[in-house]
C-alpha cells in the first residue's frame, strides 16, 4: 500500500514541475553570469540576487545565476556574507550578461562574521536541516595539534556526533557513519580521517565550501540514508600567483595557486590550485633507540585547475590522494588511504539552462601486515567506483528552477587477499571480487507558489545492479542464516553448492522511487515554518562489529542475502532572525523510520571472512529528536549554541530478545557552546564546551569458568552506557604586523583544558599478575581506554 501511495505521489510531482515550467504570462527577457571574487576570481556559492520583493536567485556551484523578468527597470542587489553588496539599475529589454566581481569587506577591527549564508538565507530558503559551514570559522576553532579540522567542526552543529574521539566518521541524527555521503568534488571519499581519527582528510587550506544535507536532501544525492557533505576544492587564483603555508608541532601544510594562459587584461584563461599536508611525528621517534622503527605519519595532496575553452564552457580538473602509515616492529603494520579525480565539463547553453557533465573516480584501500614471528602474512582490500554524472539546471523563469540528471557508478569491491610473508606457513587466498552497477535518475524543482509559500519537490529513481563473474553460495532453506524464535537464536543454513554467473550477468537486482519534498511558509520576513520529507535508498554496507568505524573494515553490496537499506524521514522546523540578522534561531523536530537495517549476529566473525552474510542479520530501526541552535553572528562576541535530544534504536529478531535496542549512535543529549571573541586589533580569542550523555555499551553480566579459561558472560547488547563525555577547548590568535609580501600568525590552542579522560571504552580483563608471576588471581578489574589528555599545541600560519 506504501508502495502505491509512493507511486501517485511521485507522478504528481512530475505533473506539479512540467504544468509550472509551462506557465509563462508573458515574454521575459534573463540576465545571467558569473558571480566571483574580485582578488582572486574564484566563484561564489550562493551568492544571492535580489531584483525586488521576492523576485531573485542565487549562484550555483560554479557561480553561475539566471533570472527571467517581464521587461522593465530593475534594481539588482547582489549580496554575499563578508562581501561588500554590489547594485547595479538595468534597464531589461533584451537579454543581458552581467558578470559581477565582489570586494571582500575590510576587517571590522571590532567584529568577527561567523555565518557561512547570506542574511534572511535560513528563514527564506526551502532547505530545512542543512548546514554551510564557513572556512574561516573552521580555522577559527580551537585545533587538535594546531591543525585545523572540518569534520571536528560539523560535529559542534546539532545532530552531529561521534562515538568516541578518534572515531573514523560521525554520526547524523542516529545513522550510522556508513549512512553518510562524503564528497570532495563530486568524488566519493569513504574513509574521511587520518590517523585513526585524530584528523580528517580535508585540508582546509584548500576547502572553499562545506555544506551538511541532512534533513531536506535534494533529489540530486542518493545512496546514503542519514546525510550528505557536500565538500569543494578552491579553483586556485587566476589574477595573480599566491602562497600560504602552516607550520605545527607534528604536522605542516603548504599551499600554491596561480593563473595560466593570461590574456591582455593579466586575468589567466586558467588557474590551478596545489596544496600538500604531511604529519612527521614519525621523525622525532627515530630520535629514540626504543622507537627508531616506529611509523605513525600521513601525508595528502590536493589538485585543482581550470581552463576557460570560451566564454561559454570551461574544463574542471580535480584530485586528491591521501596515505596513512602505522608500523609496530615484530607486530603490525598498515596502510590505506583514499585517491580520487574529477574532470569536469561545464557550460551555459543560452542565458537559461547550465549543464554539466561529470567523470569521476574513487578508490579506498588498505594493507594489514601481521609482523607476529611463525605467522607473518599480508592483508590487502579496496573498493573502487567510476561514476558518470550528467547534470542541468533550467531556469524557467524568476519561479521556478528545475534540475535533472542522472549518475551512473560502476563499483569494484576486492574485500581481501591474504598473502605470506617472509616464507611464514600461511596459504595465500584470494576472496572472490564483487561488482554492481548504480543507476539514478532525477528530476527537481524549486517553485514559488506566492510571496509567502515556497516549495521544493523531486524525485529520484534508483536501480541497482549486482553482477558477476561470480560464485553465489547456495543455502538451504534458500538463506545462510535461519532464527529459531523458540531458543531465540540464529542457526547458519548448510551450503549446498555455488551457482556461476558470467561476466556482467545480473545476479540480483533492486530499484525503488525516492520522492524528496520540502515547503517553507513565511509568517513574515524575520519568521518561517518549514516541513520537509525524504526517501532515501542505500545499495552499500559498511560491515563492522565494533563501536566506531575503523580503516580496516569492509565495504560490501547489496544482493541476493543483504537487501538494501532504505528510511523515511519526516522533519518539521520553525526559523527566526532578529536583531536585524545578529541572531538566528532555528529548531527542528524529527522521526526517521529505517527498513533492513543490519547488525553483526552475537558470535559474529568478520574479519578475514568471505562468507560475509552468515554473520549479520536485518531488521528495523528509529531515530527521532529535537535539534535546537542559536547563533549570534556580528560583533565583538559572536558563535553558536546547539542542542540535540535524540534517540536512535534498532530492532532485529534475535538480538535483545527481540525488544527495541539501543543503535551504537544514541546519545540522549548533546550540548556544544562554541565562541569567538575579538579582543584587539591583533588579538582573536576561541572555545568551545561539548557534552554528551554516555554512549551504549555492552558490559558483562558474569563470568565462568571453561577448561581453566575465564570466559565473561554478557549482558544486553548496548545495555549499558559509558560515562557522559564533556571537555573544554581554548584558541588564541596572534596576529603580527603584517608586511607587504606576506602576512602571518600564531595560533595557539589547549585541547581538553581540565584534563578529563573521557572514556572510549570499557573493557573488563582478569588480573593475572602477582609480582613477577602470572597467576589466576579469580578478580576482574575495568579498564577505560581514553584518547584526548590535554593536548596543548602551537602553529604559525602565513601567506606568501
Amino acid at each position: 500500500m506504501r508502495d502505491l501511495l509512493l507511486s501517485k505521489a511521485s507522478t504528481l510531482m512530475v505533473l506539479l514541475m512540467l504544468g509550472s515550467s509551462l506557465v509563462l504570462a508573458q515574454r521575459n527577457f534573463t540576465v545571467s553570469g558569473y558571480i566571483k571574487e574580485k582578488s582572486s576570481g574564484e566563484s561564489l556559492i550562493g551568492a544571492t540576487l535580489s531584483a525586488g520583493g521576492t523576485l531573485g536567485t542565487s549562484s550555483n556551484e560554479y557561480g553561475f545565476y539566471s533570472l527571467s523578468l517581464p521587461p522593465g527597470n530593475y534594481r539588482l542587489v547582489f549580496n554575499y556574507l563578508g562581501f561588500t553588496s554590489f547594485e547595479q539599475i538595468i534597464d531589461l529589454n533584451a537579454n543581458l550578461t552581467l558578470n559581477v566581481d565582489m570586494v571582500a569587506t575590510a576587517t571590522d577591527l571590532q567584529e568577527v562574521v561567523i555565518n557561512a549564508s547570506p542574511k534572511n538565507e535560513q528563514v527564506q530558503s526551502t532547505e530545512m536541516g542543512n548546514k554551510t559551514i564557513a572556512i574561516a570559522t573552521v580555522k577559527k576553532l580551537p585545533a587538535v595539534i594546531g591543525e585545523p579540522d572540518v569534520l571536528r567542526a560539523i560535529q559542534l552543529l546539532p545532530g552531529v556526533s561521534n562515538t568516541n574521539e578518534a572515531a573514523s566518521g560521525f554520526n547524523v541524527r542516529g545513522g550510522g557513519a556508513d549512512q553518510n555521503l562524503i564528497l570532495l568534488d563530486e568524488a566519493t571519499i569513504y574513509n574521511a580521517t587520518h590517523l585513526f581519527g585524530l584528523f580528517s582528510v580535508f585540508n582546509a587550506d584548500a576547502i572553499k565550501d562545506v555544506k551538511l544535507y541532512k534533513g531536506g536532501i535534494p533529489a540530486t544525492y542518493g545512496g546514503r540514508l542519514s546525510s550528505v557533505l557536500d565538500v569543494r576544492q578552491r579553483e586556485g587564483n587566476n589574477r595573480e600567483f599566491k602562497g600560504e603555508a602552516g607550520i605545527g608541532l607534528i604536522s605542516s601544510r603548504l599551499l600554491v595557486e596561480a593563473p595560466f594562459a593570461r590574456k591582455p587584461n593579466g586575468e589567466g584563461r586558467g588557474s590551478f590550485m596545489l596544496a600538500g599536508r604531511r604529519s612527521y611525528l614519525d621523525l622525532f621517534t627515530k630520535l629514540s633507540k626504543s622507537f627508531r622503527d616506529n611509523k605513525l605519519y600521513f601525508y595528502d595532496l590536493n589538485l585543482k585547475s581550470n581552463f576557460a575553452l570560451n566564454e561559454n564552457n570551461r574544463l574542471y580538473l580535480s584530485g586528491y590522494f591521501g596515505r596513512d602509515n602505522f608500523k609496530l616492529p615484530s607486530l603490525v603494520a598498515a596502510q590505506w588511504g583514499n585517491a580520487s579525480g574529477t574532470l569536469r565539463w561545464t557550460s551555459n547553453w543560452g542565458k537559461k539552462l547550465f549543464f554539466q557533465t561529470s567523470a569521476i573516480a574513487s578508490r579506498y584501500d588498505y594493507n594489514l601486515d601481521n609482523l607476529r614471528s611463525g605467522y607473518e602474512f599480508s592483508w590487502k582490500s579496496d573498493i573502487a567506483n567510476f561514476n558518470l554524472r550528467p547534470r542541468a539546471t533550467w531556469y524557467v523563469n524568476a519561479k521556478n528552477t528545475i534540475k535533472f540528471g542522472a549518475d551512473a557508478l560502476a563499483y569494484t569491491f576486492r574485500p581481501g587477499q591474504i598473502s605470506p610473508l617472509n616464507n611464514s606457513p600461511i596459504r595465500t587466498k584470494t576472496f572472490a571480487e564483487n561488482r554492481a552497477f548504480e543507476l539514478g535518475l532525477y528530476l527537481d524543482n524549486e517553485q514559488k507558489i506566492s510571496s509567502s509559500l515556497a516549495i521544493q519537490y523531486g524525485l529520484r529513481w534508483s536501480n541497482f545492479f549486482r553482477l558477476g563473474a561470480e560464485y553465489i553460495r547456495q543455502y538451504e532453506l534458500g538463506a545462510p542464516l535461519r532464527f529459531d524464535a523458540l531458543q531465540n537464536l540464529y542457526f547458519r543454513n548448510a551450503q549446498t553448492g555455488l551457482k556461476a554467473y558470467k561476466n556482467n550477468e545480473v545476479i540480483s537486482q533492486n530499484n525503488a522511487l525516492e520522492p524528496r519534498f520540502s515547503l517553507r511558509y513565511l509568517l513574515n520576513e524575520r519568521n518561517s515554518i518549514k516541513l520537509g520529507y525524504n526517501k532515501m535508498y542505500q545499495y552499500i554496507h559498511l560491515i563492522s562489529n565494533t563501536t566506531s568505524p575503523t580503516p580496516l573494515d569492509i565495504w560490501t553490496p547489496s544482493g541476493p542475502y543483504i537487501s538494501p537499506q532504505n528510511a523515511d524521514q519526516l522533519a518539521l522546523g520553525y526559523f527566526t532572525n532578529t536583531a536585524n540578522n545578529a541572531y538566528e534561531i532555528s529548531f527542528e523536530v524529527y522521526f526517521k523510520d529505517i527498513n533492513n537495517l543490519t547488525d553483526f549476529v552475537d558470535g559474529a566473525d568478520l574479519l578475514f571472512n568471505e562468507n560475509i552474510e552468515a554473520q549479520v542479520a536485518k531488521g528495523n530501526g528509529r531515530a527521532y529528536g529535537a535539534e535546537l541552535q542559536i547563533n549570534k553572528n556580528v560583533g565583538k562576541l559572536t558563535g553558536w549554541l546547539s542542542y540535540t535530544l535524540s534517540r536512535s534504536q534498532g530492532k532485529i529478531p534475535g538480538v535483545n530478545n527481540g525488544n527495541w535496542y539501543a543503535t551504537n549512535s544514541d546519545q540522549l543529549h548533546q550540548l556544544n557552546l562554541v565562541g569567538f571573541y575579538k579582543l584587539s586589533k591583533r588579538w582573536d580569542l576561541g572555545g568551545n564546551f561539548i557534552f554528551g550523555s554516555g554512549r551504549p555499551v555492552t558490559y558483562p553480566s558474569g563470568k565462568y569458568t571453561s577448561n581453566g579459561l575465564v570466559v565473561a558472560d554478557f549482558s544486553l547488547r548496548n545495555g549499558g552506557r559509558l560515562p557522559a563525555y564533556h571537555r573544554l577547548d581554548l584558541s588564541a590568535t596572534l596576529h603580527p604586523k603584517a608586511s607587504a609580501k606576506r602576512q602571518g600568525e600564531w595560533v595557539f590552542s589547549v585541547i581538553n583544558v581540565y584534563n578529563r579522560l573521557n572514556a572510549a571504552s570499557i573493557f573488563f580483563r582478569e588480573i593475572s599478575e602477582v609480582g613477577d608471576l602470572e597467576i589466576a588471581t579469580g578478580t576482574t578489574e575495568a579498564v577505560k581506554t581514553a584518547f584526548f589528555p590535554i593536548i596543548p599545541s602551537v602553529s604559525y600560519n602565513f601567506k606568501f
